[in-house]
């Protein structure tokens, strides 16, 4: 029986968990991301998010700052905090300028974007840190 060349770990697309109360930005980033081969779950809120994060592994996660039921910065605290997600990437998104301010007291993040992001930039902050996160699992 012929072996087919393909690389086991490859082969599966990296996960990343958008977390975004606004339905475009979901849209846009689910769009982005899957287009670069990126496999994406998205969350409306932080707890949807949290529970996402309790059933799954993510490569990645990217969160808005400013959502209902728990906020960008709870939902950090929270992964950072567990043991099971503490070395998950986390970029932050926001739509504003203080919230960005207050995103530098946040220790571990891997970039803050503010809306509207550059798409190429952020892909690229994505892909590398998945990368990292991929390597470090054995992926």
């Amino acid at each position: 029986m012929p072996a087919t060349p393909q690389e086991p770990d490859t082969a599966q697309p990296l996960a990343v968990l958008v977390a975004d109360d606004s339905a475009v930005a979901r849209a846009k980033l689910r769009k982005l991301l899957e287009g670069a081969g990126f496999m994406v779950d998205v969350a409306n809120d932080g707890e949807q998010a949290l529970d996402l994060l309790s059933r799954k592994s993510y490569a990645v996660l990217i969160t808005d700052l400013e959502m209902p039921l728990l906020d960008g910065f709870q939902v950090i605290a929270h992964v950072q905090g567990s043991l099971e997600t503490e070395d998950l990437p986390i970029i932050a998104i926001t739509g504003h300028e203080e919230l960005s301010a207050r995103v530098n007291d946040c220790q571990g993040l891997y970039g803050i974007f503010k809306k509207p992001w550059n798409d190429r930039e952020l892909l690229k902050r994505v892909a590398a840190v998945a990368q990292l996160r991929g390597a470090t699992n054995g992926g």
